[in-house]
């Protein structure tokens, strides 16, 4: 496999020599260095460690050492590129590696096909007899500073202070590995998390769609029986109507999630007045305050409020955040919705007197899955904000969440842009 040639004009940074076993490790020190001095995150520097690290040991090992050159790329996207070069016997097996089918009792197959997962871009050029050399790419994040002469000037400063001590260097080698040991407990902690909730989201939707579904299947059993009287045939057909409406809603809630995941909901915009959908849904929503004797106070500005954006999608936004004002207070309680525009923004706020939110659910009432005890008795999905979230962003504005504590109400917040 060839390798590619240096794409742009590179800033030199510093060049080792690889000749003793503590040489891979001074390696990887450089490379930690380097990382944080150009920007890189905590995570990218220790990822650039060790595959520079695994890369250099290689050379020590199977070609008696090497040399490691570490360049700057400052032309888009910035980069940081390490080449790891030696003369020793070249690769025989390199696409048995890099296919991932190789094993060595060494590591080689193991370093060189880790090293190539932790950075953006990975080449090997061996020739056997000849020796090989290693490209190592890793483009800088989008907020890293410039790459310039003085910031290179700046690396090398740094790394003139890093102790040459074989010792010292070992101690920084185990505290990057409890770093790295560190992230990798939270990642899977998060993986965990995520994996928990998923399969009690299925188990939900499983149980959510299965409710109004007995209940279809048992009216429609009951309407068969003859001489059914003309009141309980009505009772039934409206029952019917009620759950269909409610699968379908569930069903469309995993659709749009489903959409979202895969990036493929749009929306259609369009000039509207936003006080127009809001007393759409308001409207839609009337008889089930009624029902449960609630007090649904709203203002709507005093005026127009001319948005641009896809009127389904934005009386999805107001459904949601008013219906569940409405889920989750309780008999004789109040719900709020207030409109308001200032000179760029439109704001729709919708606050209630209910079960309000957990500080502890508070950060994460937006994420999928996600469900409060309170929400679990209630029923539903758990998609219904994350959708809402979504929605709001597409229309090119953002939504918050507010809550002084469980049984002290909660407000939700949209703003979205003004169109003039």
């Amino acid at each position: 496999m060839a390798v590619a040639q240096a794409r742009h004009r590179t800033l030199p940074i510093v060049t080792a020599m690889v000749k003793q076993s503590r040489d891979w490790l001074g390696a990887r020190q450089r490379a930690q260095i380097i990382a944080a001095s150009l920007g890189f995150s905590a995570q990218d520097q220790t990822r650039i460690a060790t595959a520079v690290s695994e890369i250099a040991r290689n050379a020590f090992e199977y070609a008696s050492g090497g040399k490691v050159e570490f360049l700057a790329d400052p032309s888009g996207p910035q980069s940081l590129l390490v080449r790891v070069s030696d003369q020793g016997p070249g690769i025989a097996d390199l696409d048995l590696i890099l296919s991932g089918h190789y094993r060595s009792q060494h590591g080689l197959g193991i370093g060189i096909t880790g090293s190539r997962r932790l950075m953006d871009e990975f080449t090997v050029d061996t020739r056997l007899g000849e020796g090989t050399t290693v490209e190592l790419r890793k483009f800088l994040p989008q907020n890293a500073p410039r790459i310039t002469p003085d910031v290179v000037a700046r690396t090398t400063e740094a790394l003139s202070r890093r102790p040459a001590d074989p010792l010292e260097e070992a101690q920084h080698y185990n505290q990057d590995l409890l770093v790295t040991l560190d992230e990798l407990s939270r990642v899977n902690r998060e993986l965990q998390a995520a994996s928990e909730a998923k399969d009690f989201f299925l188990a939900t939707v499983s149980h959510e769609l299965r409710t109004p579904m007995t209940s279809i299947l048992g009216w429609l059993q009951m309407l068969d029986v003859p001489g059914l009287d003309p009141a309980t045939q009505a009772e039934g057909m409206k029952a019917i109507r009620n759950a269909a409406r409610l699968q379908a809603r569930l069903i469309e809630d995993v659709l749009d999630a489903a959409r979202i995941h895969t990036g493929k909901l749009e929306i259609e915009l369009a000039e509207l007045d936003l006080r127009e959908v809001v007393e759409a849904v308001r409207g839609s929503v009337q008889p089930s305050v009624v029902a449960k004797s609630l007090v649904l106070e709203s203002t709507n500005g005093g005026g127009p409020i001319p948005i641009l954006g896809d009127s389904t999608r934005l009386q999805q936004i107001a459904w949601n955040l008013i219906s569940n004002a409405v889920k989750f207070t309780p008999k004789n309680g109040t719900i709020t919705v207030c409109l308001s525009a200032d000179a760029e923004t439109a704001t729709l706020s919708v606050s209630d007197t209910g079960e309000g939110i957990t500080a502890e659910l508070l950060p994460h009432v937006f994420e999928r899955f996600r469900q409060g005890q309170h929400s679990r008795r209630h029923g539903g999905l758990g998609l219904g904000l994350a959708i809402v979230r979504h929605l709001v962003e597409l229309h090119g504005g953002m939504i918050s969440a507010a809550s002084d504590g469980a049984g002290k109400g909660a407000c939700f917040t949209v703003r979205l842009p003004l169109h003039r």
